[in-house]
């Protein structure tokens, strides 16, 4: 992909991620979307199928590409709170449930990847349930949708818990 059309994929998302600081994913349109990002429509559907195509893109560059691996639950916390107003919306507005589940597929795959390459050590809770289960990808959407619950729930409660007292909360679980 030349470096041109990584800038529209890019202008694409951050055009997304820019929208859904104030709406529902099911309110937004293409047209909004392409009109943020200063590209035609037809520029949209060269790179994605729909807009939740573009949304999975989207969050998995924003998120999963921007975990350390050897402090993943201090990271994923950091960049909810860099970008509070757009995950605030998004919790909020995301009464389907679409968001939710792609982002317990999305948590799920780079777990099981991370499992095949040997890189869960950080984490021993999780690489102890995923290693000795009968069924890793039933148990890495297990663990996702219970991390990201929590996730919602602290961004629900207005982040009651300092970044600090919920990094401390889930990493004393694997005492359990």
């Amino acid at each position: 992909m030349t470096q041109q059309q990584e800038e529209r994929k890019e202008a694409l998302a951050d055009s997304l991620r820019d929208l859904l600081k104030h709406e529902a994913i099911e309110k937004v349109t293409v047209d909004q979307i392409c009109q943020g990002a200063k590209v035609h429509r037809s520029t949209f559907y060269r790179y994605f199928t729909d807009k939740y195509d573009l949304m999975y893109y989207s969050f998995e560059r924003l998120m999963i590409a921007r975990i350390d691996e050897n402090n993943v639950i201090d990271s994923i916390i950091e960049i909810i709170v860099n970008d509070k107003e757009l995950f605030r919306n998004v919790s909020i507005n995301n009464n389907n449930g679409t968001l939710f589940w792609m982002m317990v597929k999305m948590l799920s795959c780079q777990l099981l990847k991370a499992d095949e390459e040997g890189r869960l050590h950080s984490i021993g809770l999780v690489q102890r349930a995923i290693e000795s289960s009968t069924n890793k990808e039933l148990t890495a959407k297990m663990i996702s949708g219970a991390c990201l619950t929590l996730m919602f729930e602290w961004i629900d409660s207005n982040y009651q818990m300092s970044p600090k007292e919920l990094s401390e909360f889930v990493k004393n679980m694997k005492h359990l």
